[in-house]
């Protein structure tokens, strides 16, 4: 859910001066910093030096501080060692692909004759949980979050170079690029079959101007992706109702990955969170609120237009 702010009942006649405010709560500001901090260490190393799998379940732990690491790696090892028994030695690309796919889709001793499927219960990962690593190993079910990540941990542990996340409204799904230069998308929430951007395009309505800005149906740089995964501490930040958190990560974001609009409009549906906490729950119009509040009212509102305007201007639309 993103939410624009709706201040039409602490509109006053004269507009204040926007000016610069900390956070008055410690115990927000401190908690931010330590979601913020896990991301921002992740994303201080090198391109070169990110990983995929270290990162996802770094993130993850920071929704589920339970998930045990030593497990979820030796799982990880195994699906990775089962595809590269079946492609063989010396496999080509396609080879090596269609491996993964296998270890993934269908049944065997390489999954315990556990395939991993869809979830037909929340298949858009309305749950932060269910967007977890740590689920999708466990259960076996996954959505457009968990599924493609986990085929882009393999597919780039097996060596494939041209293997990157790519984004549509709402949804991620594996693009590859071959040697000989030719890239397709992978839809890994449909058996890892090969789907055409003109699919993506009927299924997810996106407008002309969000392809050419490049924040659909793109490959995404590694460190892009990393950051892209970490979106899913911010729907957990804000699920808890954390919005100073949430505002932090998604800066941390951003930093990285600009034109993450995903992150841009949960970080707008934070401001307007803390609008609500802070002002529109306490003041029923503008001419109640302590005149040394409206500098603080006056800038979370703004940040929450900012960030909105900043998505729709790279042609996000609000109906996703």
């Amino acid at each position: 859910m993103v939410v624009r702010a709706n201040t039409s009942a602490l509109r006053r006649a004269t507009i204040i001066a926007v000016a610069a405010c900390a956070y008055s709560s410690t115990a927000i500001a401190k908690s931010a910093h330590s979601a913020a901090s896990v991301v921002g260490a992740v994303l201080a190393v090198p391109d070169t030096e990110l990983d995929y799998a270290r990162a996802k379940l770094a993130f993850d732990r920071i929704i589920d501080p339970t998930a045990d690491v030593p497990p979820l790696s030796s799982e990880l090892d195994h699906l990775t060692k089962a595809a590269n028994d079946l492609a063989g030695s010396n496999a080509d690309e396609h080879r090596k692909l269609a491996a993964v796919r296998q270890v993934i889709y269908e049944p065997g001793a390489w999954n315990d004759n556990r395939p991993f499927i869809y979830d037909p219960k929340d298949p858009l990962g309305r749950n932060p949980h269910h967007k977890l690593l740590v689920d999708y190993l466990t259960t076996r079910q996954g959505n457009c979050i968990s599924m493609p990540i986990l085929f882009l941990i393999l597919a780039d542990r097996m060596g494939l170079k041209g293997v990157a996340l790519a984004n549509a409204p709402l949804h991620d799904f594996v693009r590859y690029t071959d040697t000989t230069g030719r890239t397709f998308n992978i839809e890994t929430t449909s058996g890892g079959h090969v789907s055409r951007d003109e699919w993506y395009r009927q299924q997810m309505p996106m407008t002309d101007r969000s392809v050419e800005s490049g924040i659909y149906l793109r490959s995404l740089t590694r460190r892009e992706a990393v950051a892209d995964m970490a979106t899913t501490v911010i729907d957990y930040l804000l699920s808890e109702k954390r919005f100073g958190d949430a505002i932090e990560v998604s800066e941390v974001i951003l930093r990285n990955y600009p034109h993450d609009t995903y992150a841009m409009v949960k970080e707008g549906t934070a401001y307007a969170g803390l609008i609500d906490q802070e002002y529109a729950k306490r003041y029923p119009t503008s001419d109640l609120i302590p005149p040394s509040l409206l500098p603080r009212y006056q800038m979370l509102n703004q940040r929450n237009q900012e960030l909105f305007d900043a998505a729709e201007a790279l042609g996000w639309q609000p109906t996703e």
